[in-house]
């Protein structure tokens, strides 16, 4: 039996697939009602909406609002379309719509309901919103604008135009339409109808035909018609408003229902239109309380669009109370109804024959990464139900349209319902219908249905590669074309080889594999012709524009060097990203990464990892690869598996690098999407890269020391790190020798300042573990020596650390330390010799640095006689007083030395004592620090012992003189020789003095003073000191009273001087306030000092004073004289004081020596002389010493 004799009715009847909002024709309107399905889940929205709807009849209401919401297909235009005719209810043919639902509709409740609404009279008026809308209207009232242009259609008024449809409307309410009609066509030989968008142009026609049918004088009706653009008053209120006045002038109870199709997709994410809608809907359900209803589909529903907008639109939400959404499960059930209903006899065939061609059904329709719901048949009864199609394309044949509406449409008719689901199936069995049973109908079957309505960057390709020579030898290679664009922009089928032959069966018996071999040739041609591209595993359609781009890509040339670096970094950076190998807990092993010879990152270890890709080893033997690991230090791993990880790294940077030569911003907005696509393909390339050759170190083979190796694992990650561990085992074949580890410098420090002396020289593997290991360090160690190299400690961490031994730098260190504390070796460190007792720090920085390990230097060490120790152990008795020292050598030299430092210690703290002091000793002080420095750590334990032998007499000696230096201070000759230094002191303040007036006392124990102060050792002397300390002090005693005596007496008459002359009327308080405390402070410093020339200065500061003070007194005596002069009865007079000159005798005569009387007559004439001379010059003469 052929197709099309299965089924019930006519596949090639006309079912009108295409559901068109405006049809009228009572022909196709009967159909329409005749073949609509109820299903069941219509039947719940019939439920709903006229228990709302009928309420309305009975009551008023402002919830008169439907919002009926579906994806696309899924019949929401028709169930709208539908509902216009039964609120309507005319007759069609003779039959009222809702006596078709008598049969269709099984509950008679819903039923009553539906006639009780078709009881009342209602105008529907039923319109894409779309369609209706004009370019002019601005968001802000666009949807106003429509609803009024359709209600004035209703009415028999112009609808786009308010001013024209408002002049009819006035004409008609007065009853002069029809005249106006009449005048009109007379005038202008047309009618009035269908040519009102002449109004401008036809002006003096209007004004004539306004004037002739209304009470207007020809200059108002022309007043009125040149100002007819500046009445649009439209507003919501006022459209409200003319509804209700509307509704009111018909029959009680008349409804008013306005359908608009797809105000879903009219709104989108304009705000402006979604509140141009609230307030519409809103304010006619405010006026006309359930008389007008609103009935609006959407793809979204209401909420999903109220919370896209973002805004509150909440009372939209009270207004649309009825909300109904239509599923896929409608749409199915339609399609089954009307197309695919099956004469009884055939539908027991083919549900006896499931059983045999069930399980080769379901083998043949599988899908691979696909969700659940794309299915084959579950059983016979789906099985006769569907046939030829199959389950899974009723919900892909759904998302196809909806993402071609999206992406493919070159406009908005597969939107607008002009083609459906339905019209595709029927399409598709028409095509088949002369296939014999057990064909199946492919997807690209449904392609012709939406092909008229594709952009022509779609259509150009299908077409085009219509026309290929190329693809001209089989029409599959067209209809792989056509599967491959329908199932583009479907996430869900991911366009692998499996889901594409399963797309493309078309019969049950079909062989899949052969299908599938035929499907990669055809695949490689279309790829061959750049029609299409391949992202994985998956095959992707390409619009014109993608081929242009993907023609610019190819050409582009990648380096072979440039996709192994970009490789190594997946393979190195993320399939195995450790920069060490974890061997064990305690060793951790560098390793350099090379990829098909290109090095990646450093590369300062022993051994490496060496992948090779299909790009350098696909022509590679085993044997080849055996004898490259036997001479060398690597693993070599040959990448196994599916090598298409190359071609996609490459695709990524072709992309990558178009992307960089191409400006985004100069390109068309269309291209800039596909650019952004190809970003997002490199992402997935990219992980595919990394998935891939994950799988290809899985599948890889292993080669080291010359072994093909057995590697275990299941990630990429184990094998490789199994792999290691077989190269680091046979590398590194004397890393086992360390059996205790130091795994971290804490525990090298505790091992550094622990308290356990030289290990035991009978010590075996149960007693020291590392024995062996530290042999091999004191051997090669005795070895440099022997060939006279520098040995640094980096040296022996470098040499331990390379092959063969692979020790870490901690467990060296410990086993340095162990030979330090053994006395096996030394480490000298800045010229210093570091030891485990006292060199921690300095032990931690050689040991733990890296620059510092360099600086530490190995020596081997030689052996101390033992006769050089017992000689060393008794100077020490000799020179320090101890037999306490410690038996080893390292120990006897500390200890000795930190003798020598306290020793040295003590000398500086002597040489405290001498700070600004001449205390006898300080050059033996000297020598000791200069004695004592040549011992220190910078000397080995031989050099060191041997020096203090060959300084032993010079030490002791100095011992023994050093013990005077401790008598001084211990007694009391240091606070003796202080007095002998105060007493030279004051000679010293003194000495000019006493160079004029010599004194033989004072000179004699200034002398014998001297001696003892100026004597190196003058510990023997020092009790001399009081006696010529107490000698000197009396004589200066005695004489210091004497030249104070003197001294007060010359400023005490200063003093009464200056008094006597201050008494004069005129001096002031302060003066004589500031004389008196001049003078008593005079005579108070000099009873306070003991140095004879402060005593002379004070009578010197005593005498300018007194100068000074009659100045001041002669100038306060003037001021006040001028102040009074003229006043009766002053009597005071002011007296001029002599000049007073001091002088010497010495200067007025001199003379050397008077030895006769008449020497002195001479020398008394001449003094007489000089000193009348002075008197004769009004002076008073004051003779100074």
């Amino acid at each position: 039996m052929i197709i099309k004799d299965m089924f019930l009715k006519d596949i090639n009847r006309d079912i009108r697939g295409v559901v068109k909002v405006q049809q009228r024709d009572e022909e196709i309107v009967y159909q329409e009602l005749d073949e609509y399905v109820v299903t069941k889940e219509l039947i719940k929205h019939f439920s709903r909406f006229y228990e709302n709807y009928a309420r309305s009849v009975d009551q008023p209401t402002d919830k008169m609002g439907v919002w009926i919401s579906g994806f696309f297909g899924s019949g929401k235009s028709h169930f709208l379309k539908i509902l216009s005719y039964l609120l309507n209810n005319q007759p069609v043919l003779g039959k009222k719509p809702v006596g078709f639902f008598e049969e269709k509709i099984n509950d008679p409740m819903v039923y009553a309901l539906m006639e009780k609404a078709a009881s009342v009279e209602a105008d529907t008026i039923l319109f894409n919103i779309d369609a209706k809308s004009n370019t002019s209207y601005t968001s802000r009232d666009a949807i106003l604008r429509v609803f009024k242009k359709v209600f004035d259609e209703h009415r028999g008024y112009y609808g786009d135009n308010t001013a024209i449809s408002r002049m009819e409307k006035f004409l008609d309410d007065e009853g002069n339409f029809e005249a106006f009609k009449e005048k009109y066509e007379e005038l202008s030989n047309e009618s009035w109808v269908g040519n009102q968008s002449n109004f401008y142009f036809r002006g003096e026609e209007i004004i004539q035909s306004l004037a002739h049918a209304s009470n207007m004088s020809v200059d108002g009706a022309r007043n009125w018609y040149e100002r007819v653009d500046q009445a649009d008053d439209l507003t919501i209120e006022s459209f409200a408003q003319e509804v209700k006045e509307f509704v009111d002038s018909k029959d009680n109870n008349f409804h008013l229902v306005f359908l608009v199709d797809e105000i879903g997709q009219y709104i989108g994410d304009n705000r402006s239109l979604m509140l141009n809608l609230q307030t519409v809907v809103e304010s006619l359900g405010a006026t006309s309380l359930g008389k007008v209803w609103v009935l609006v589909t959407s793809q979204e529903s209401i909420d999903d669009v109220i919370k896209v907008k973002g805004d509150d639109f909440s009372r939209i939400q009270g207004r649309f109370d009825t909300r109904l959404s239509l599923s896929s499960t409608s749409a199915d059930e339609v399609i089954k109804k009307r197309i695919l209903d099956k004469k009884p006899a055939v539908t027991e065939r083919l549900q006896a024959v499931y059983p045999e061609q069930g399980p080769i059904l379901n083998n043949l329709i599988s899908f691979r990464d696909t969700p659940g719901n794309y299915r084959g048949y579950n059983d016979g009864v789906e099985f006769a139900q569907d046939y030829p199609f199959v389950p899974y394309q009723f919900k892909l044949l759904q998302n196809i349209f909806e993402q071609v509406r999206k992406h493919g449409s070159s406009g908005k008719h597969l939107s607008e319902g002009e083609r459906s689901l339905l019209s595709a199936y029927q399409e598709a069995a028409q095509q088949y219908g002369n296939e014999q049973e057990g064909a199946l109908i492919p997807l690209y079957a449904f392609y012709n249905t939406m092909s008229e309505f594709l952009n022509p960057t779609i259509t150009r390709v299908i077409n085009s590669a219509a026309n290929n020579p190329n693809l001209a030898d089989d029409e599959f290679h067209l209809n792989l074309l056509k599967v491959l664009f329908m199932i583009k922009y479907i996430e869900e089928i991911p366009g692998n080889i499996d889901n594409i032959a399963t797309l493309m069966l078309t019969n049950v018996s079909e062989d899949k594999t052969v299908l599938k071999q035929k499907l990669t040739e055809s695949l490689n041609k279309l790829r061959q012709e750049r029609l299409i591209q391949k992202n994985g595993e998956n095959f992707i359609f390409l619009t014109d524009e993608e081929q242009d781009i993907n023609r610019e890509i190819q050409s582009i040339s990648i380096d072979e060097m440039e996709i192994i670096q970009s490789l190594s970094e997946y393979l190195f950076e993320d399939v195995f990203p450790e920069k060490k190998f974890r061997f064990s807990n305690h060793y951790h092993f560098d390793f350099n990464e090379i990829l098909d010879t290109v090095k990646h990152g450093r590369q300062t270890a022993s051994i490496n990892l060496s992948v090779l890709s299909a790009i350098s080893s696909s022509d590679v033997e085993d044997q080849e690869l055996q004898m490259d690991s036997m001479n060398s230090r690597d693993l070599i791993v040959r990448l196994g598996g599916d090598d298409s990880y190359i071609e996609e790294m490459e695709e990524v940077l072709k992309i990558e690098k178009y992307r960089m030569r191409r400006n985004v911003n100069d390109l068309s907005e269309t291209k800039q999407n596909i650019l952004n696509n190809k970003q997002a393909e490199v992402r997935e390339r990219r992980r595919r890269v990394r998935d891939l050759l994950e799988k290809a170190v899985k599948e890889a083979d292993f080669y080291a020391n010359g072994q093909k190796l057995t590697t275990n694992g299941s990630t990429a990650r184990e094998r490789i790190n199994n792999g290691l561990s077989y190269l680091v085992e046979n590398t590194y074949y004397k890393l086992s020798l360390v059996k205790n580890h130091i795994d971290s410098e804490r525990d090298l420090k505790l091992k550094i300042t622990s308290n356990e002396g030289a290990l035991s020289l009978e010590m075996d593997d149960s007693t020291y573990p590392n024995r062996v290991a530290m042999n091999e360090i004191e051997q090669y160690i005795e070895l440099q020596t022997q060939m006279s190299k520098q040995i640094t400690v980096k040296f022996i961490y470098d040499h331990f650390g390379a092959v063969p031994f692979g020790w870490k730098a901690l467990d060296i260190s410990g086993m340095l330390v162990d030979l330090l504390k053994d006395e096996k070796i030394r480490l000298r460190y800045n010229t210093v010799y570091l030891n485990t007792q006292e060199s921690h720090k300095e032990l931690m920085d050689v040991f733990t640095n890296n620059i510092e390990s360099a600086k530490g230097i190995i020596l081997k060490r030689e052996k101390v006689d033992s006769a050089l120790i017992s000689k060393v152990r008794r100077i020490a008795r000799s020179l320090f007083d101890t037999v306490s020292l410690p038996q080893d050598e390292d120990g006897m030299m500390l200890g000795i030395q930190d003798l020598i430092n306290d020793k040295i210690s003590k000398i500086n703290d002597y040489k405290q004592m001498y700070t600004n002091k001449k205390y006898p000793g300080f050059s033996l002080l000297e020598k000791g620090t200069q004695l004592f420095d040549q011992f220190n750590n910078r000397l080995d334990n031989l050099t060191y012992f041997n020096k203090l032998v060959e300084m032993e007499e010079q030490l002791i000696q100095w011992e023994e003189d050093f013990e005077y230096i401790k008598g001084f201070y211990g007694s009391n000759q240091k606070n003796l020789f202080d007095d002998g230094l105060e007493i030279l002191n004051r000679y010293e303040e003194n000495q000019s003095f006493f160079e004029n007036e010599a004194n033989e006392t004072i000179d004699n124990s200034v002398r014998e003073l001297e001696k003892i102060i100026k004597n190196p050792i003058p510990y023997s002397e020092i009790r001399k000191i009081p006696e010529f300390r107490d000698n000197f002090n009396e004589t200066f005693d005695e004489i210091l009273e004497e030249r104070q005596n003197k001294a007060k007496e010359r400023i005490q008459d200063d003093f009464d001087y200056i008094k006597q002359y201050s008494k004069q009327e005129g001096i002031s308080d302060q003066t004589v306030e500031k004389i008196n405390s001049t003078w008593t402070n005079y005579l108070s410093q000099i009873e306070g000092t003991s140095d004879i020339h402060r005593v002379d200065a004070l009578t010197v500061y005593s005498n300018d004073a007194k100068e000074k003070y009659e100045r001041t007194i002669q100038r306060e005596v003037k001021a006040y004289l001028e102040k009074t002069t003229g006043n009766k009865g002053s009597s005071s007079t002011f007296v001029e004081p002599k000049p007073v000159r001091q002088v010497r005798l010495s200067s007025l005569v001199q003379t050397t020596k008077l030895e006769t009387e008449q020497d002195i007559e001479s020398y008394l004439n001449k003094l007489s002389r000089e000193l009348k001379r002075s008197i004769q010059m009004n002076q008073i003469i004051e003779i100074i010493d």
